[in-house]
């Protein structure tokens, strides 16, 4: 029997009656999600996953909602965008059934309508604002949706979510269901774990796509090379390229690289976080509607968003791990079996070898569906916000310590010793204030002035501050204030892919442009954020794909084959995996560690050398390391942990609430509940030193 008249018929046809056949998917989560079982779901890029779970929700809950008239189910996406791009995909399917589906965002709000949604899609910031507010749309929710979970794993916001979640239950007789949705999920469990906690009964459902890569790795020297690669991709045939970058500034080098070609001109499109939303909708509309196009973005393109057909991706360096990798090529031939991607190493590489080979590691990994393991993070910033959220919404009454616990009584690590001391840290900084004699907490006038500031409903990192820029009266975007040192009437700047000349500077409303013809004496704009972190597990699996005998060479151009031939027949020549090939010059050690810049700091400050360099791929030190002395348990290190990981301006304003132990704690998360890196270290402890010979023949190729 074909498992559609599983499903209502009219359901049925609503979403999949054009296709005479489903897909694995497809089929597998009716079953779980009619029976009513929460179900964490990953699935490649493009695979059908929003359908996969929609049609069965819909099937179950479709017939009650419709006599009651009532909002349902809850859709969160990590984005703005995204949550407009799935209302359009959803519109169609869900009206034919005569239901109605409203977004709820910063922009919009759909549940002020006369007529309101039976599904809503929104954020997690807008969910924080409809508990706050305690809306009584929510007190109807049969299921709640969170798409690209992978984005929030592990983050405050997802935090956050958790928390959120277990408000909504509070609020409910009954448990919803939950489904959870990723193209990059590692370990299931890990996800049920940090958003339901251990204890939820969830079915785990992993498909994989079995998608053919089509992978090439070449070198881009310079803005020749580039505009040429372009040019043969394009020239007689239509095609729309996806180009991503690790930046907002490389992402308008690169469109001003390909709008100084006037056979390129006019078919080139920037995307980007500081656009404003009308400028990005107007850039994806444009580039979906034509069929030659190249659209070049930062992550803002890795989500689903409905761009078009996309014939090839190409990667503009290394992207920050292999779910960000998967996302990227997951753009390309949705249509098909086979993505296409192109992967080229900057014209600034200071190690183009180590580039590539760390390419052809992601596509290995990608390949056979291997995904790094980072088990759940302690995380303490977004409690800090839903105290005072709870607080606040309850018109700061005071709140039985008590009542604050159980929103992470799912949580093991928290603890009401811990809860209490944040607690008391938002009480002496004067958010909070303690009950005489009761163990309850109260709202103090801080709490209030974050009320005012419209701060209380998000965890975002506390960042740089922006400038509007506007072109007559329409809002372009933004740009970081310090970019005001630089900039004078008639200076000329890229963005948004384009030309501009600055006409004024109102510093108290903001920067206001015309377009320009001219090319020449354009400032590049500056934008804040850290450069791109190494992934232990990418560099971890380029030491190991090094030592492997079967590396497609033909994924290589031509003139990087020679290099990648003689750097692997001369490290399988001189060293086996568990040793470290060690260099001598003059006075100094170099041990090749391919460990990561992070652990191989942590070896410099545990084995006392206060002068060593530490980078990706080697650890340079004036006398030798016993490494057989190196723990190979992260937590060995706790001592050096203060140096090791420092506050940064991606804390959230919750974040830096915290006792400083607890965030101390924060910060060495990532080292040690990744898995990579106790791999890493234990590989390390149990190798020993080969001392190369010839190290100009081996530095050469190495570093060439």
């Amino acid at each position: 029997m074909n498992t559609k008249f599983f499903l209502v018929p009219a359901v049925a046809t609503a979403f999949y009656g054009r296709f005479s056949k489903l897909r694995e998917i497809q089929k597998a989560t009716i079953e779980p999600i009619l029976s009513g079982s929460s179900v964490i779901l990953t699935s490649g890029t493009g695979s059908g996953k929003t359908e996969a779970v929609m049609a069965p929700l819909i099937s179950k809950y479709w017939r009650q909602a419709i006599q009651d008239n009532v909002l349902f189910i809850l859709y969160i996406a990590p984005t703005k965008a995204l949550v407009n791009d799935l209302e359009k995909r959803l519109n169609t399917p869900l009206s034919s059934l005569g239901l109605r589906v409203g977004i709820r965002h910063g922009d919009r709000d759909d549940l002020i309508r006369s007529s309101p949604p039976h599904i809503l899609i929104t954020t997690p910031e807008s969910l924080e604002v409809l508990l706050y507010r305690k809306d009584k749309a929510l007190q109807s929710i049969k299921a709640v949706v969170i798409d690209e979970i992978h984005l929030l794993y592990n983050t405050q916001r997802g935090l956050q979510i958790a928390i959120s979640l277990r408000r909504l239950i509070k609020n409910l007789s009954y448990k919803p269901q939950f489904i959870m949705l990723s193209a990059t999920i590692g370990e299931l469990k890990y996800i049920r774990d940090f958003f339901l906690g251990n204890s939820e009964k969830s079915v785990f459902l992993t498909y994989n796509t079995n998608r053919i890569i089509d992978a090439h790795i070449c070198h881009i020297k310079n803005k020749k090379d580039f505009v040429s690669l372009i040019h043969q991709l394009t020239e007689g045939r239509n095609t729309k390229l996806l180009i991503f970058t690790n930046s907002r500034r490389e992402c308008e080098r690169l469109s001003g690289m390909l709008q100084s070609d006037e056979s390129l001109q006019g078919f080139v499109y920037a995307h980007y976080s500081s656009l404003s939303p009308e400028v990005r909708i107007e850039n994806e509309k444009k580039f979906s509607s034509m069929r030659t196009a190249i659209c070049i973005a930062t992550s803002t393109l890795e989500l689903g968003i409905d761009i078009g057909d996309i014939n090839a991706v190409l990667l503009w360096g290394i992207p920050s791990g292999v779910d960000s990798f998967l996302q990227r090529i997951g753009r390309s031939n949705r249509r098909s079996n086979k993505t296409n991607v192109v992967c080229l190493i900057p014209d600034y590489s200071t190690s183009v070898l180590i580039d590539a080979l760390q390419f052809a590691a992601l596509i290995d990994a990608a390949s056979k569906g291997d995904l790094p393991n980072r088990e759940p993070y302690e995380l303490f910033g977004a409690f800090s916000q839903q105290c005072l959220s709870v607080i606040g919404s309850d018109n700061g009454r005071y709140t039985r310590i008590k009542d604050l616990c159980d929103l992470v009584n799912h949580k093991i690590y928290f603890s009401r010793d811990i809860v209490e001391s944040i607690l008391a840290e938002l009480s002496s900084s004067g958010f909070l204030r303690s009950h005489d004699y009761k163990n309850q907490y109260g709202a103090d006038q801080e709490l209030y002035r974050i009320v005012d500031m419209k701060l209380i409903y998000g965890n975002f990192g506390i960042g740089s501050q922006t400038i509007n820029i506007y072109h007559g009266k329409k809002l372009l975007g933004e740009i970081p204030i310090i970019n005001l040192l630089r900039l004078r009437r008639n200076s000329k700047i890229r963005f948004a892919g384009k030309c501009w000349r600055v006409i004024n500077i109102l510093k108290s409303e903001g920067i206001y442009l015309d377009p320009t013809p001219s090319t020449t004496d354009v400032i590049d704009l500056t934008y804040g954020g850290n450069a791109i972190p190494s992934d232990p597990f990418v560099i971890n699996r380029t030491w190991e794909l090094l030592h492997s005998k079967n590396i497609p060479i033909n994924i290589f151009s031509r003139d990087l084959q020679k290099k990648v031939v003689a750097l692997l027949e001369e490290i399988q020549r001189i060293c086996s995996i568990n040793q470290i090939p060690t260099v001598k010059i003059e006075d100094m050690i170099i041990y090749f560690t391919f460990a990561g810049s992070l652990v191989n700091r942590a070896v410099g400050l545990y084995t006392g050398k206060t002068d060593f360099k530490a980078d990706n791929i080697s650890l340079q030190v004036s006398s030798p390391i016993n490494w057989t002395s190196i723990p190979n348990d992260p937590l060995r290190f706790e001592e050096f942990f203060p140096v090791l990981f420092e506050s940064n301006s991606e804390q959230s304003i919750y974040q830096k609430m915290l006792p400083l132990h607890l965030q101390e704690r924060e910060f060495i998360q990532h080292w040690v509940k990744d898995k990579e890196i106790s791999k890493i270290l234990n590989r390390l402890s149990q190798s020993n030193i080969i001392q190369i010979k010839d190290s100009s023949i081996f530095l050469k190729i190495l570093l060439s």
